[in-house]
């Protein structure tokens, strides 16, 4: 964004959300600034000449007149000996400091090699649950024929015109991962190496477009799953079919899966009137179906549980606004 447009939005009293400047690369002039500022308790020379510049502007010296090393050594040293008794000592201190801010910096780096093996320690157990789970499913069906091309296209272009029109989105897109490969891979061991390239590689090779906006589309298949997954239907249902009397409903449906449906169905229909016809509002009356205990207390982080699915960031702070409001 730039400078004018932040100033702008600043002025009518919106909050700008900042980027955490990157740290300042390590030089000599650095180090040394550190030692004047943090060591012998100095002034820096920016802040010296940004004071006398605002000085001779306003024509007084009102305020704390800035303390630089030149005027500590002219204030502190007056004899020859006395100058370079003042100078080994500076250069025994700055070694110090060099010396503990050089040890400092590399305890930190063996900290965090440290660190990164236990991360992985606490998170293996989790990623074994997730990959079992996912090779339990060799292959995902639907009762839809394989959609086109053309057809996620004018999906993508209306799928933010309500919440049905998401819901088709993610479920062509669904009914596009019945049709791909995407197995794992084994070596001759047996073990796994790698999955087989699925909608990503099929976007890449035959539809460079879409491949283009594959994160975006792909939160729209995550909210049809978790559509589903609220209103309590399975494969080889399409989320689309759980949505009210105008969806079609797919051929080859018998007669006990039909009502099966009907429940899934008034889910659906109940959790579309819960929402306020925006994206946020569904993923947020999903959240609340799927972990009802995801609104957090207020001035408390969200912890999710183990079995429940992963919830946006931001709609758990859209339901904490609304729930202070």
């Amino acid at each position: 964004m730039r400078k004018a447009v932040e100033e702008y939005l600043e002025d009518h009293g919106c909050r700008i959300a900042r980027q955490p400047a990157e740290p300042a690369p390590c030089t000599f002039e650095t180090l040394v600034d550190g030692f004047l500022v943090h060591v012998l308790r100095l002034d820096s020379e920016s802040y010296r000449r940004a004071f006398w510049r605002e000085a001779y502007r306003n024509g007084h010296t009102i305020g704390h007149v800035p303390r630089t090393f030149e005027a500590f050594f002219r204030r502190n040293a007056h004899t020859f000996e006395e100058k370079v008794s003042l100078l080994l000592g500076v250069a025994a201190l700055f070694g110090a400091y060099t010396v503990a801010t050089l040890l400092y910096r590399r305890l930190s780096l063996i900290v965090k090699r440290l660190r990164r093996p236990t991360y992985y320690e606490r998170e293996r157990e989790r990623r074994q649950k997730l990959a079992l789970a996912r090779r339990e499913v060799r292959r995902h069906h639907t009762l839809n024929p394989q959609p086109t091309f053309d057809a996620i296209r004018a999906a993508i272009r209306t799928a933010r015109n309500s919440p049905e029109s998401a819901i088709r989105l993610g479920s062509l897109l669904e009914d596009l991962e019945c049709f791909v490969d995407n197995t794992l891979i084994h070596d001759a061991q047996g073990q796994i190496v790698g999955r087989r390239g699925g909608i990503k590689r099929l976007l890449q090779r035959e539809a460079p477009d879409l491949f283009a906006k594959y994160s975006t589309i792909m939160r729209y298949k995550a909210m049809a799953k978790r559509f589903r997954q609220a209103c309590g239907s399975a494969e080889p249902v399409p989320p689309a079919t759980l949505l009210p009397a105008q969806a079609a409903t797919p051929d080859g449906l018998s007669d006990e899966m039909q009502a099966k449906l009907v429940t899934p169905r008034e889910v659906a229909r109940t959790i579309l009137g819960e929402c306020q016809g925006t994206l946020i509002s569904l993923e947020a009356a999903l959240a609340l179906r799927l972990d009802p205990d995801c609104i957090p207390a207020t001035g408390k982080e969200y912890v999710r549980k183990p079995d429940s699915p992963r919830i946006p960031r931001k709609v758990i702070s859209w339901l904490v606004r609304r729930q202070v409001a």
